[in-house]
């Protein structure tokens, strides 16, 4: 939380961040990559963060659950995406997921220079960020995984 000597541009940066995070609910209710429903592991974060009461180490510890989900996830996909695949398929596959790999190091890397000097609220922007990453990662594979066995 600001304090009184936290610098005013901090102080904003933190109140976004804590603002951003109590929007959780109500995107716990929205739909996934196009779905009917909210996906569970936006559930479980939004009734975390609501659970948290703004106390960012609560906030944190939802947001570093829910990127284990997400992760989970999208090996999962990925793997069902691979036994899925003819060979040539596969090939093309493990290179878009390497460099997405890459993509997605690099892009950690880029926002934690962005948001290096934000003290408490840093974390949660960070953390933020790289679940975005892995949840758009896992609609694409889930699409294509859906594609793929429409197809067939």
């Amino acid at each position: 939380m600001p304090t009184p000597h936290t610098p005013p541009s901090h102080r904003a940066l933190v109140c976004a961040a804590l603002a951003a995070l109590a929007t959780l609910p109500a995107q716990a209710t929205a739909h996934f990559c196009g779905r009917s429903a909210a996906h569970p592991s936006d559930k479980t974060l939004a009734a975390a963060a609501q659970r948290s009461g703004g106390v960012t180490v609560d906030l944190s510890d939802a947001q570093s659950a829910a990127y284990e989900a997400w992760d989970k996830e999208l090996n999962r996909l990925y793997a069902a995406l691979l036994k899925a695949t003819d060979p040539a398929q596969r090939e093309a596959l493990r290179a878009a997921q390497r460099a997405w790999l890459a993509f997605d190091k690099a892009q950690g890397h880029w926002v934690a220079v962005q948001h290096a000097d934000e003290g408490t609220s840093a974390a949660l922007n960070i953390g933020g960020a790289a679940l975005e990453r892995r949840r758009a990662r896992v609609c694409e594979l889930l699409n294509d995984l859906e594609g793929l066995q429409a197809t067939r």
